[in-house]
């Protein structure tokens, strides 16, 4: 397993949390519920076969591209900036939840 398939792995169990804690705080309409199930099956399916499938690609027009293509940011890039929002995220809901 590469580092790539490792980080999807970790950000969709985080995603997942996320959407649980949701549900079982309450929190948060219905479009976010949707975004979070949509991050977790887009991160599962990648960390599970290392890359998305082709149906997806295909279902996108193109707009979400193969990892093998060149003109993608570099994992190096975006990976830690994402973590970094992640946890943000998670910073504010545990600040919102000690408050309340």
């Amino acid at each position: 397993m590469n580092a790539n398939r490792v980080a999807a792995t970790l950000l969709s169990a985080v995603l997942l949390s996320l959407l649980v804690w949701s549900f079982a705080a309450n929190v948060g309409d219905f479009r976010a519920r949707i975004m979070l199930g949509v991050g977790v099956l887009l991160g599962a399916l990648y960390a599970t076969y290392g890359r998305l499938p082709d149906w997806i690609v295909n279902l996108s027009d193109g707009s979400i591209t193969d990892d093998d293509d060149p003109a993608n940011i570099s994992p190096r890039v975006y990976l830690p900036i994402l973590l970094g929002v992640i946890a943000l995220a998670v910073i504010a809901v545990v600040v919102a939840v000690v408050r309340k």
